[in-house]
């Protein structure tokens, strides 16, 4: 399970499926764009994040994402909705889109992993960490901004 923001890092969702994760519930409380509004949610670049993050880490991870999501108001914070399934090629099983409401999908999980992961390209197998190593290396703020 992850909350919230933690959607936004891929080592997170990477670092449960190679603990042996299948299915990822992802729960949050996002927002729409407090400084660039629109009047329609569906044009919400904060709404459009949500929704490529949801389907990045099923896919890069070839796993199940179920995602869920805040609806309504609080204060001065309106919420994407935006619940969802996604399955592990990244494709959309199943989704309320701006309505808040419930996602259901019916998924053989076995028969769907073994699609994604048996089709010539297993991402979790096929990693060559030596390359990227320094990405789980702890850094601070400043010695990753430009000087």
């Amino acid at each position: 399970m992850q909350i919230c923001y933690d959607k936004a890092f891929p080592e997170a969702a990477r670092e449960l499926a190679l603990g042996g994760a299948e299915i990822i519930a992802s729960i949050s409380a996002w927002p729409t764009s407090r400084t660039n509004t629109t009047p329609d949610m569906e044009d919400d670049r904060w709404k459009q994040r949500f929704d490529i993050y949801d389907r990045a880490r099923a896919l890069e991870n070839q796993l199940i994402w179920v995602s869920s999501n805040q609806a309504g108001t609080f204060g001065s914070l309106r919420f994407v909705c935006s619940a969802k399934i996604v399955g592990p090629g990244g494709e959309l099983l199943a989704g309320t889109g701006i309505e808040p409401g419930l996602a259901t999908a019916t998924i053989d999980v076995s028969a769907a992993l073994g699609g994604a992961r048996g089709s010539g390209m297993y991402n979790l197998r096929d990693r060559r960490p030596s390359v990227y190593g320094s990405v789980t290396a702890p850094n601070t703020f400043e010695e990753l901004t430009c000087a």
